[in-house]
């Protein structure tokens, strides 16, 4: 493959994140092995987490969004008995207990952490609070006041005692949701102190741990072969999406920015253009001879591009 086609790379990697590392080195070390540089994560990872770190390549960064809102699963241990500044083994312990929670309690404890609930983020988190990150914020001892933030949980389980002083867990959850501080909250329901100690996320939307590559980070040299072989085309983030299906034609005035009256389309039995009530989807793309055209609107029965994608 040749440089320039490697610079015209669009698509998604699915890495399996080593513990060590942030998602923003992978993401530069990706950049200078592809020589590609319009290129996202889709979800950071903590550095101490490993598993599945989306990597968007080109014209699939403007599809980022769709990869961040989706649902998660995790599994993960807590280590009982401390807490640290960071939630996680990472961080300096802050307080000790001596209370240890059994199967029992855990299990009891975990009903009110299913559902929608409301969670503080963690101190040490990439949220920006007056323009700058909180961990930086945290780094500096200046005092952070997060607002709790609903959250959806849809099942988290104990999935084995370690030891008196660990228990290990699984959670799949929706957006905006901080393992991190389960783990703290968990802790505290459960009148003790507690941080993650392990973490790996197992999918994200319809990325699965099944479908990553492993690049070690800390190698010296590594080739791109491995990697430009196991592209995603950028379309696979957009599954459940609706599509509306365009000529060639169509296509080329939605690229160029001009509005189409949806009465006007050539494929008429499109499955939106039928639907009565197809203003509730939020999200809708343009696609045509398989290839995605733009993301789009569709107000007062005209199309208009929100989006376009070019490639």
């Amino acid at each position: 493959m040749t440089k320039s086609n490697i610079n015209n790379l669009n698509g998604w990697i699915i890495l399996d994140k080593q513990s060590g590392v942030t998602s923003r080195q992978l993401v530069t070390r990706i950049s200078k092995i592809l020589n590609v540089k319009k290129i996202g994560h889709g979800g950071t990872l903590d550095p101490m987490a490993t598993g599945v770190l989306p990597i968007a390549l080109g014209e699939a960064t403007k599809l980022i969004s769709f990869i961040q809102n989706t649902n998660k699963k995790y599994s993960f241990t807590i280590k009982w008995g401390e807490s640290t500044e960071t939630d996680d083994i990472e961080g300096k312990i802050l307080e000790k207990s001596n209370l240890r929670p059994n199967e029992k309690d855990i299990n009891k404890a975990l009903i009110s952490f299913k559902g929608k609930i409301n969670q503080k983020p963690p101190n040490f988190s990439a949220i920006k609070i007056d323009g700058e990150r909180s961990y930086n914020l945290a780094r500096k001892n200046l005092q952070i006041r997060h607002k709790s933030r609903e959250i959806d949980i849809y099942d988290f389980n104990l999935k084995k005692i370690v030891n008196i002083d660990s228990a290990e867990f699984e959670v799949i959850c929706g957006k905006g949701t901080y393992v991190r501080s389960l783990a703290r909250d968990l802790a505290e329901k459960l009148n003790t102190k507690g941080h993650v100690t392990k973490l790996r996320r197992h999918f994200v939307g319809n990325f699965d741990e099944k479908d990553t590559i492993f690049i070690d980070f800390f190698r010296e040299i590594i080739h791109s072969p491995p990697v430009l072989n196991n592209i995603k085309p950028i379309e696979i983030v957009l599954d459940d999406i609706p599509a509306l299906f365009l000529t060639k034609i169509e296509a080329r005035k939605l690229r160029q920015g001009q509005k189409i009256k949806l009465n006007s389309l050539k494929f008429k039995n499109c499955f939106i253009i039928k639907h009565p009530n197809y203003k509730k989807f939020e999200r809708i793309y343009a696609v045509s001879d398989k290839r995605i055209i733009a993301l789009i609107e569709i107000d007062n029965g005209l199309i208009k591009p929100k989006r376009v994608i070019n490639y």
